[in-house]
């Protein structure tokens, strides 16, 4: 069955605020194409790869009230990573697997996981700040929650109408974009912050122009 986007709103607030456990995710399984080269193992100038900033960024981020994290996954056919279930899904198809083993993981008798608190690798003015503000709406609403037109970073809910999405974009079924699906679960879109954060490193040029 195919599936059509909804309309990206502001979304509503539970009025009862339970504990979220949430997983963060570094998305790190593009193809950097136009990088020409893995741009997850790029050094930034105090050594660290783009990769390992973000988990770093990930594991040191105290959680709001209200929320639980558990250890940091890396979506990605790496070492350490978790690889696309199914080929050339693009990020829909990391956040699938990743969705996929966190279901078998729950079934074998784990924790469950309410949501996912999802960076891209190629983000690495990405601030503590940014993340937190991510986490306090997002714990509020059975939403997705992002800044504005920038769908990532993002909450996103492990809803089962979340699940159902993400699978039916890595089988080909429905759109296979961060818009889609937020059109699809719903989406509380907050103010844009000032700065550089959305930076994006995809090109060699984007990772000279890094002001670290």
């Amino acid at each position: 069955m195919n599936i059509s986007p909804a309309y990206i709103g502001q979304g509503g607030v539970n009025s009862q605020m339970v504990t979220r456990n949430v997983c963060p995710v570094v998305l790190a399984g593009g193809l950097s194409s136009r990088m020409g080269r893995d741009k997850a193992l790029l050094k930034l100038p105090d050594g660290e790869t783009l990769l390992s900033r973000s988990q770093t960024l990930l594991e040191r981020l105290e959680p709001p009230v209200g929320v639980r994290f558990s250890p940091v996954l890396i979506s990605g056919n790496r070492t350490g990573g978790i690889p696309d279930r199914v080929s050339r899904a693009g990020p829909l198809g990391g956040l699938q697997a990743i969705a996929r083993l966190l279901t078998e993981e729950e079934q074998d008798g784990g924790s469950s996981c309410d949501a996912m608190l999802v960076i891209p690798v190629d983000m690495p003015l990405l601030s503590p700040a940014l993340l937190r503000q991510l986490c306090l709406a997002g714990r509020e609403v059975e939403q997705a929650v992002c800044f504005g037109d920038f769908y990532l970073p993002c909450w996103l809910p492990l809803t089962p109408r979340c699940r159902h999405y993400l699978d039916a974009a890595a089988m080909g079924n429905a759109v296979a974009s961060m818009r889609a699906l937020f059109g699809y679960v719903g989406c509380m879109q907050l103010a844009v912050p000032e700065g550089d954060w959305h930076l994006n490193v995809n090109r060699p040029q984007d990772f000279a122009r890094l002001n670290l």
